[in-house]
């Protein structure tokens, strides 16, 4: 069966957090070839239209009730200002599911917070904007002993990235879904790390 990657929309989304890994990872992109691909499907809390930072009106394919965890491969969350004024709980039911069935979770910047604030980072290595940065405005937040200043961490599960780690944050959501054989994973990484792709070694 296929498997989809469940990608979450919200007022303020961060364009660029997740561009990259939603690009690689995408059936849609068939310009690399890939050991696996994945439908994308946006959701939000409704189906509203959401107004990215970048000024992008974004229409969700489906809303939070109706993600599908039986045809799940991962579930993505951007950053957004959203998190630290207006906590989503009604994400809570889903990433708890997802944490359950075994469901990759992954969470960039403000999206850390909203981990945080709800308990899943408390038993896994993870980053974030800071320990501190976390506990200040997650007071219920007891993982700092695991807190690692780090552009992205995975483990357990769920993968974790500093604002402007989202280069190896798409490293881990591309090595954790298998996209690529690793190799070629690694000359992909290396590549966009340095800034210059070198077409003779394909």
């Amino acid at each position: 069966m296929d498997k989809n990657v469940y990608l979450y929309v919200c007022p303020n989304l961060a364009d660029c957090e997740a561009a990259l890994a939603i690009a690689m990872i995408s059936d849609l992109n068939t310009d690399i070839p890939k050991k696996r691909s994945y439908h994308i499907i946006t959701f939000g809390l409704t189906k509203e239209p959401v107004t990215t930072t970048g000024g992008i009106t974004i229409l969700p394919d489906a809303d939070v009730d109706s993600v599908k965890l039986s045809d799940a491969a991962m579930v993505i969350l951007p950053g957004s200002s959203q998190y630290e004024h207006d906590d989503p709980t009604r994400l809570v039911p889903l990433i708890r599911d997802c944490i359950h069935h075994t469901i990759p979770v992954a969470a960039i910047c403000g999206a850390t917070l909203f981990l945080a604030n709800h308990g899943f980072l408390d038993t896994v290595r993870h980053t974030s904007c800071g320990a501190g940065w976390l506990k200040q405005r997650a007071p219920d937040y007891h993982g700092e002993h695991r807190y690692v200043p780090a552009p992205s961490v995975c483990d357990g599960g769920i993968i974790t990235a500093n604002p402007l780690g989202f280069v190896d944050f798409a490293y881990h959501i591309i090595q954790t879904l298998e996209v690529f054989p690793p190799e070629f994973l690694e000359i992909w990484y290396a590549a966009v790390k340095n800034e210059y792709l070198d077409a003779d070694q394909f």
